[in-house]
């Protein structure tokens, strides 16, 4: 009787280890945020992202899939030239993240992951005598690789970072929702 106490106390502690991490199989999340410190020195980005988790790898992690949407418009003039500068750039694409899951926490998540997706942008420079407009628009595949973290401060809500290379920005900050 003893040990089938013990193991069934076991078992109780094992399944409540399991519930503890910020981010579960079935788990939903999105991200919203904006994206900082980009390769072309323009304005933040815009970016919503979306997560589901299909299944645990092992003890150590979870595995999910998702996607991405970013946006970002800049326009700069050239007062010296007088001319102006107009940037447009919308990319979208799936990411899968693997979440570390060998420290039981329910406020924090540590994670990476890859992504690829298309990358549409166009830009256009109006020039010194304000009557020619040089109009460019293109369309190529990206990937992307990135690290990142979440606190969860309530039940739904919680911040992300997230640090990478590919889409829009290197720095990614924002809040996230649990559905």
């Amino acid at each position: 009787m003893k040990k089938i106490i013990v193991v069934f106390i076991m078992a109780i502690l094992s399944v409540g280890l399991n519930a503890q991490n910020v981010f579960n199989k079935g788990g939903f999340a999105i991200n919203a945020g904006i994206g900082l410190l980009s390769a072309d020195g323009f304005i933040p980005s815009v970016n919503v992202s979306g997560e589901f988790g299909i299944f645990k790898t092992g003890d150590v992690g979870l595995l999910s899939v998702g996607g991405i949407l970013a946006y970002k418009y800049s326009t700069y003039s050239y007062s010296w030239w007088n001319s102006s500068y107009n940037y447009n750039q919308l990319t979208v694409g799936p990411r899968a993240t693997w979440h570390l899951q060998t420290f039981s926490s329910d406020k924090w998540d540590a994670y990476a992951g890859v992504g690829f997706g298309m990358r549409f942008w166009s830009d256009y420079v109006l020039n010194n005598t304000m009557t020619d407009l040089n109009r460019k628009a293109k369309v190529s595949p990206y990937g992307e690789a990135y690290v990142g973290g979440r606190m969860k401060f309530k039940e739904k809500l919680g911040l992300f970072a997230e640090v990478g290379y590919g889409t829009l920005s290197s720095i990614k900050v924002g809040l996230t929702f649990f559905l």
